[in-house]
């Protein structure tokens, strides 16, 4: 089994071509973890919310090239516990503008001190880092309830974006304190997009949303960041926006019933955008056998590598549907199956020394 290496991500980011595959998942439930960790860690916490020493430790038996950074916000949410004690998302409470002054902001400090240590403990790893910047439409949608989220978008939308607003102001001082830092990629995210594509008309997701969002992929590209795009959904016809603000990586592209190709986006703009995932968690991975799983990761390698641009990674999180031994045979596979470069392509300029990853 190799060990973490950020340079195969790197060079994946940049579009080079290589032989080796990087492989990035970005949590798995927490009963996945405890089992590849042996350790009977609490269900309501997420993994990257483990202690540091513990979370570097998960990534490492994973083998993950990258180790993700991020906290959630769980801003006005009203959430149950499972059997299992795993949190779950209800509804939101903050649904009028009486409620703006029951907004409370995380520990800034808190998060540097934790990204501080994340970064010193890396040391000799080979992992780099891939930093979560939050998403103010996201937190705000799921402070106020999705459903009332779209009614007052409708209705009342200058309480939106006032909510919004405040939010984002938030949002863009933590980016910038992360920006201080020497981690190599920004995640940003996006949240109103279903299988069949976006929920609203592109008008009205540049005001709830794109606009944001593009002011966090210009502040990660004037410190000269790589951008990680994670956007759940059919985003296909997206694909040329995300392209233009400048957005290096795409994830994580879920099949979505046949209505997402991803040998298709690869095809149509894989020179411009490097694609992560595709590895189905409701297909292959679920229920699909090891030989299945190599066949399938092996076909993505094939033809989504050449040129460079191709991450392995799950269609989203590793649920705790998903058998552990599922997740070792697409770790395994990303390893062991290499691909061969075209002739004279930039992977074998970056062989001969004469580019960089």
């Amino acid at each position: 089994m190799r060990n973490p290496d950020k340079r195969r991500f790197l060079a994946a980011a940049r579009r080079v071509e290589t032989q080796e595959i990087p492989l990035f998942e970005i949590g798995p439930d927490m009963a996945l973890a405890r089992q590849i960790m042996g350790k009977d860690y609490p269900m309501d916490l997420l993994v990257y919310e483990l202690p540091i020493p513990d979370y570097i430790e998960l990534n490492r038996r994973m083998v993950n090239d990258m180790i993700y950074f991020a906290h959630i916000w769980r801003l006005g949410r009203k959430q149950r516990k499972d059997a299992e004690g795993r949190l779950h998302y209800i509804d939101g409470m903050m649904k009028n503008p009486a409620d703006l002054k029951e907004i409370w902001f995380p520990d800034l400090d808190l998060q540097q001190r934790r990204l501080e240590e994340l970064l010193n403990r890396l040391e000799g790893t080979g992992m780099g880092v891939v930093c979560n910047t939050q998403s103010a439409p996201f937190v705000v949608a799921t402070a106020m309830g999705y459903e009332d989220f779209w009614v007052n978008a409708k209705w009342r939308i200058e309480f939106v974006e006032e909510f919004i607003h405040i939010i984002q102001d938030w949002c863009l001082r933590e980016l910038d304190t992360f920006l201080r830092f020497p981690v190599e990629v920004i995640k940003v995210a996006s949240a109103f997009v279903t299988k069949t594509g976006p929920m609203c008309s592109p008008e009205m997701l540049e005001r709830l949303e794109t606009r944001y969002l593009r002011q966090q992929v210009q502040m990660a590209k004037e410190h000269r960041r790589l951008v990680f795009h994670h956007i759940d959904g059919n985003v296909t016809r997206m694909i040329p926006d995300f392209i233009r603000m400048g957005i290096d990586i795409l994830n994580p592209i879920e099949p979505c019933a046949g209505l997402q190709d991803i040998y298709e986006i690869k095809e149509k703009y894989g020179d411009r955008i490097a694609l992560c995932g595709n590895i189905a968690v409701d297909g292959v991975l679920l229920d699909g056998s090891r030989e299945e799983i190599t066949a399938d990761v092996q076909e993505h390698i094939d033809r989504l590598a050449a040129g460079g641009g191709y991450i392995c990674a799950s269609s989203h999180d590793l649920h705790q549907l998903i058998p552990l031994e599922n997740f070792y045979a697409m770790r395994d596979a990303a390893h062991q199956h290499r691909f061969v470069p075209s002739a004279n392509s930039k992977g074998d300029a970056v062989r001969r020394g004469e580019v960089h990853p």
